[in-house]
């Protein structure tokens, strides 16, 4: 079977697992950070997207992550990524190495970039915390 169609078979197994991983790992982490983390590792390993509710802010933020648009690292500042090869595209990930990516933009701090997410894109099931952060990134403009 090709290699991707054999990712797409196992969605639902991703989905669970990385949701269970997340939970585990961050067991007082809102629910809704729970969902982005298992939809965004899903769709980082089979390209294709769903899952738990959403899309969330986080969730978007992932996939902005992968074509160029940033996310915030710890230390608070943005990290850009090129689709020119050095950066793998939805679909191509290993699911740990999903999970390594997906992981301090959907359990970290809010990423600034959500500022701009929220404006363009439709968003739902986020975290209340992260609307109240949300809410002070945009008093601070």
């Amino acid at each position: 079977m090709h290699k991707y169609m054999s990712k797409i078979d196992r969605f639902d197994e991703y989905l669970e697992n990385a949701l269970k991983l997340g939970k585990n790992k961050y067991p007082e982490a809102h629910r809704a950070r729970h969902a982005s983390f298992a939809n965004s590792v899903t769709y980082l390993v089979t390209g294709a997207s769903g899952g738990y509710g959403g899309p969330s802010m986080r969730e978007h933020a992932v996939s902005w992550a992968l074509s160029g648009d940033g996310y915030q690292e710890a230390g608070g500042g943005l990290v850009l990524q090129f689709p020119d090869g050095r950066i793998k595209m939805a679909g191509e990930w290993e699911y740990e190495e999903a999970c390594a990516f997906a992981e301090p933009i959907c359990y970290g701090i809010l990423p600034k970039i959500c500022k701009k997410i929220y404006e363009l894109q439709y968003c739902c099931d986020d975290d209340p915390e992260d609307i109240k952060t949300l809410n002070n990134m945009l008093d601070e403009i």
